[in-house]
């Protein structure tokens, strides 16, 4: 492990070393434009084409607490993308599409599994109908994966887990920008599928018990009473239709068996009040919060109802400087008990230092507290907190390297769930 150390750090050395070596050939090359891609004509539609490399170090590739768990690796990231545009009077049409690979080298003993290749293809239609009205419609497919080891709960196992999911979802608005009255409705139907380890070595579902569709709908009302400030009322619902039985209860020898499984279909609804405001040309935001419930269709799963809020506030003392504070509490469907109450909080602050270089520093805070069925002694609570820390240097109008450093700390009183991860790289972004 120490010789795969060292090997890395030298590596990761040369390659700081020689992007920033030509920085200085770059500022001499060239001066001008640093503006965003501008595309390639053709014909009436824009193509952006981009690219980007990255190689980075993870110390905690399984999200292992300390110990003989723990495993390192070098990853280089490849991820292409090719998006096309084009644009009909108001209306604007886009497709995307992208690949990412990923591959593990240089690392400890079983960490060369991680290898993976996801993609992802994307399309957007956005109508302008007139000054009041408007929609966006939105279809995507994904393949993707989660690494061994991230997601708490799930089973760990001898490559990442592969799943597919189908989104389609849309947005309709009516009203016009400075109007007193706007209303805004949005819905999505997604389906997710996981295609490897459907099963455990006891025949109980394994991440078949992952796989669910969901069907949601919205309706957000704004109210002018100022000229800057709008109050705002929504109600949301959500259907979660799980494929197949999903919870279970432990059998004898600590194993679920099948004759305990249930499912752990539900539907939630919200409901919320809020403001949004600009306060001045420096600060503008976004707040609402209310009650969201969780109604199960087994009677035999308790229902519950939490506060729900979501907040994000963006100051921009500077033109080049901006600090944006975020916070939010809402369910989210889980792999440890029936559900997750996550409470979130983060600060982020990005920043110009000049015409090349930009920083970002942030913080999250992640609390999630697992909801168990009535009678469940055992609640795990976990908090994670995160912090970054990113430099862009723009080396040609289309060319930008940097820098990355990522530090995770999760605690929890399931002592199994606890790690700490360092992540460190570089990256190199071509887009046209």
């Amino acid at each position: 492990m120490k010789k795969n150390l060292q090997v890395e750090a030298r590596f990761l050395s040369a390659m700081i070393a020689s992007l920033f070596a030509i920085v200085p050939l770059s500022a001499a090359a060239q001066q001008g434009d640093f503006g965003p891609p501008v595309g390639v004509q053709w014909g009436s539609i824009v193509a952006y084409p981009e690219g980007t490399m990255t190689i980075k170090h993870n110390d905690n590739v399984f999200s292992q607490p300390s110990g003989p768990g723990e495993r390192s690796a070098v990853i280089t990231v490849l991820a292409p993308s090719l998006k096309l545009e084009a644009k009909d009077g108001p209306h604007t049409y886009d497709l995307t599409a992208s690949i990412e690979n990923g591959t593990y080298s240089n690392g400890d003993r079983g960490t060369s599994a991680g290898d993976y290749t996801d993609y992802r293809f994307n399309a957007n239609a956005d109508w302008i109908f007139s000054g009041r009205a408007g929609l966006r419609l939105t279809a995507d497919y994904m393949r993707d994966h989660d690494d061994q080891g991230s997601i708490p709960g799930a089973g760990f196992h001898s490559k990442p887990d592969k799943w597919n999911q189908t989104t389609f979802a849309g947005l309709a608005g009516y009203g016009a920008e400075g109007a007193q009255g706007r209303l805004e409705v949005d819905f999505g139907l997604i389906s997710k599928e996981y295609e490897n380890f459907e099963r455990d070595s006891f025949g109980n579902p394994d991440n078949r018990k992952r796989d669910y569709d969901t069907a949601r709908l919205a309706g957000t009302f704004f109210w002018r009473v100022m000229p800057k400030t709008q109050l705002l009322f929504r109600v949301a619902g959500a259907d979660f239709d799980y494929k197949q039985k999903s919870f279970g209860y432990v059998g004898a020898g600590g194993v679920p068996t099948g004759a305990t499984w249930t499912t752990l279909d539900s539907t939630e609804m919200t409901y919320q009040v809020g403001v949004t405001w600009e306060a001045t040309a420096k600060t503008t935001g976004i707040f609402r919060i209310g009650r969201t419930e969780k109604d199960y269709s087994k009677s035999s799963l308790k229902d519950w109802d939490e506060t729900s809020w979501e907040a994000a506030v963006k100051w921009s003392p500077l033109t080049y400087s901006t600090v944006d504070f975020t916070s939010g509490q809402a369910p989210s469907e889980s792999s440890i008990g029936t559900a997750s109450l996550d409470t979130r909080y983060g600060i982020a602050w990005n920043h110009a230092w000049n015409s090349r270089l930009s920083s970002l520093v942030s913080y999250n805070y992640l609390e999630s507290d697992y909801q168990y069925n009535s009678g469940t002694l055992f609640r795990q609570n976990d908090k994670t907190d995160t912090y970054n820390l990113k430099l862009d240097y723009r080396w040609t109008r289309v060319i930008k390297v940097g820098g990355f450093y990522e530090y995770t700390d999760r605690t929890s009183n399931n002592r199994f769930n606890e790690y700490k991860r360092n992540i460190y790289g570089v990256f190199l972004n071509a887009a046209i």
